[in-house]
């Protein structure tokens, strides 16, 4: 990179601030904002694109040809990862509502299950995979659809990944690292056409308890900004 170069990133762990106009960060944890990207979609793609690579690439170690489920597939990480699982080849399920499914399938998932209307259940079986973003009750039933030797990861579910009702599964807590390698990979995908920036709603940041609020009820569909000037 060069000086003047637009760079984008996440702050580091435990790092606060990131509502403000300017912040410091480590130079190691950021990268190059391509012209192609704007602002606004380099800050909606930073934290999902990283916290589904890691889950997904570092984490599950998912193969083409391989089955996952995706938990609560129309979020920002969630729409992500069914994306990138696409691209490595895997046949990809997801969870949504009814209202979601023509989104989920124009971003490549097979099948896609409305949680309002079945239970995953009862309908999903043999995955090689689960990546639950929805924690709960979802969580411990996502071990019921993995094959013996699959494997679940959870963001969901506190610090440590839930403890399985069966011995014959891996429950895996993912570790989002912040690094340039990363978040280049984001950039690579989306150039690419494997990856699209998620649909984005916008917020001033006065308004940022509304926002709030529509981020805790869980039901948004691709990833909130705050447009802080």
């Amino acid at each position: 990179m060069k000086t003047g170069d637009a760079v984008f990133g996440v702050c580091d762990v435990g790092q606060e601030g990131a509502y403000a106009e300017k912040i410091a960060i480590k130079a190691a944890i950021v990268a190059k904002k391509p012209n192609s990207v704007s602002h606004v979609e380099a800050a909606a793609l930073a934290l999902i694109g990283l916290t589904a690579l890691v889950t997904v690439e570092d984490t599950l170690h998912l193969k083409s040809g391989e089955t996952i489920l995706i938990q609560g597939g129309a979020g920002g990480v969630a729409g992500f990862a069914v994306q990138l699982a696409k691209h490595i080849g895997a046949r990809v399920i997801t969870t949504a509502s009814a209202a979601n499914h023509d989104y989920l399938y124009n971003l490549g998932a097979d099948e896609i299950i409305d949680y309002n209307a079945q239970d995953f259940t009862e309908v999903v079986s043999n995955c090689d995979a689960v990546f639950d973003t929805v924690g709960g009750d979802v969580a411990q039933q996502s071990f019921a659809v993995l094959k013996p030797g699959g494997r679940a990861a959870f963001i969901a579910s506190g610090p440590n990944a839930p403890e399985p009702p069966r011995d014959d599964v891996q429950s895996l807590r993912p570790k989002v690292s912040r690094d340039r390698a990363h978040l280049a990979r984001i950039i690579d995908l989306v150039q690419a056409g494997a990856v699209r920036v998620p649909e984005i709603t916008r917020y001033p940041l006065s308004e940022a308890a509304a926002a709030h609020r529509v981020s805790e009820a869980r039901h948004l569909r691709g990833k909130l900004v705050f447009d802080v000037r």
